[in-house]
């Protein structure tokens, strides 16, 4: 059985900033695979929700059993536009996954900037010009 004081210096110097170290390469690896794989089945998922597949093939099928020729026309209009309207959507749920896997990307490092920017701001914030126009 360990003593405290080891149990405490474990504690310290390899869980902690064995974790500390470990995670940028967490994030950049398997935590960018996993927040990309969810983006990728939440797209498939509203893809399927979406039904492309049933709408593109009852596109002249006539609705509500009209068969003359506005039935028709008006049926074909109608699931065009539900299709277009659909597609724009899944068009701008990619973009917006695609501009979160990219925050994800960027995150650390804006992060670690901002944290020095504020830091020296405070040590020699007379002395950066960006912070004297802000005073």
């Amino acid at each position: 059985m360990k003593s405290r004081m080891g149990a405490v210096a474990q504690l310290l110097f390899v869980d902690l900033l064995g974790s500390i170290a470990w995670y940028p390469i967490w994030w950049y690896t398997k935590g960018l695979q996993k927040v990309v794989r969810a983006a990728i089945q939440q797209l498939e998922y509203r893809f399927r929700s979406y039904a492309f597949g049933i709408w593109i093939r009852n596109f002249f099928v006539p609705m509500y059993g009209q068969y003359d020729w506005s039935g028709r026309l008006i049926s074909v209009f109608m699931r065009f536009f539900v299709i277009l309207g659909r597609g724009i959507a899944i068009v701008f749920e990619s973009l917006v996954y695609a501009a979160g896997v990219v925050l994800w990307i960027i995150a650390p490092p804006a992060a670690l900037l901002l944290a020095l920017y504020s830091g020296t701001a405070g040590i020699a914030g007379d002395r950066i010009p960006l912070i004297q126009e802000f005073k």
